[in-house]
């Protein structure tokens, strides 16, 4: 009887490896919420896995600068500091697709809605011919009731009495004519005077570097310590964002230039004995 037990034991022990197998991990998937948010602000990535039974933890996610919690199937990402960050996942020899979020200080720097223009009346060939046949219609009658008013010879004395009143209301509205251009003109120097200011108060103004960064220099004078390490590099873009304080860059597309920005990578060793920092976020600083 102890012999038939252990015989189920065994087979019921095999079964579960069986299937231990068969939930083996084959694809992770990470779809971001949003692809650009402000500083200190939490944002959500959804996790899709195949099996989708299988859960990922912190540690499995890979991000410099950033702070991701997982939660089931969702991951919170969080920065402090404007800048690209790269995120993405690896478990049991499987990567994700890697995702980018930019992060930045100001809400003015967030996609800002654009209101769609009002719609005008195009001008046609039809219109045209209206607006002419309408003009002459105008005229000709105006010609016509001019014909059919009986001529008269008015006094040369009421003449002469309406005159300077004609003259003195033509006057008044020349003068009248002229008030609006001048009001017109302070209200668009008060509207440009406003723009200017809105301008100065929407300026951005980068954040401080990291006091613990280092810069290229220090890096470059022994590098071989620092091969395969990941660095954070404060320095001087060159013009077409390539370089910084000499040290090329590769990896992630650096779109700023000739500026002071903070660097995040690793630093590698080429095979002609050169070093290139291969970089996952930047952001410019003061």
């Amino acid at each position: 009887m102890k012999f038939y037990k252990s015989l189920l034991v065994l087979g019921s022990f095999f079964l579960l490896a069986g299937c231990a197998q068969q939930e083996k991990l084959t694809s992770i998937s990470l779809d971001p919420e949003a692809d650009k948010v402000l500083v200190n602000t939490d944002t959500d990535i959804r996790i899709t896995t195949d099996p989708k039974n299988i859960q990922l933890t912190d540690s499995d996610f890979a991000t410099l600068g950033a702070n991701i919690s997982v939660d089931k199937d969702n991951a919170e990402f969080s920065a402090s500091k404007p800048g690209v960050y790269t995120v993405k996942a690896s478990k049991n020899g499987i990567t994700s697709n890697t995702v980018k979020i930019t992060v930045v200080q100001e809400k003015s720097e967030l996609a800002q809605v654009t209101v769609p223009k009002k719609q005008t009346k195009p001008t046609t060939e039809e219109n045209v011919v209206n607006e002419t046949q309408n003009d002459v219609n105008i005229q000709v009658n105006e010609e016509t009731d001019s014909t059919q008013i009986p001529q008269t010879s008015a006094p040369s004395q009421d003449i002469s009495s309406t005159a300077p009143s004609q003259s003195g209301t033509s006057q008044n509205d020349a003068s009248q004519s002229t008030q609006p251009s001048s009001s017109s003109d302070d209200s668009q120097t008060k509207d440009d005077q406003t723009s200017q200011n809105d301008q100065k108060s929407n300026t951005y103004v980068p954040p401080k570097a990291d006091p613990n960064a280092l810069d290229p220099a220090t890096v470059l004078k022994d590098p071989d310590q620092y091969v395969g390490q990941s660095l954070t590099l404060v320095g001087d873009l060159n013009a077409k964002g390539t370089a910084l304080d000499g040290l090329d860059l590769t990896g992630l597309n650096v779109k700023i230039h000739s500026v002071p920005a903070q660097l995040t990578g690793t630093l590698e060793k080429q095979s002609d004995g050169s070093y290139v920092l291969d970089v996952n976020s930047y952001a410019q600083v003061q």
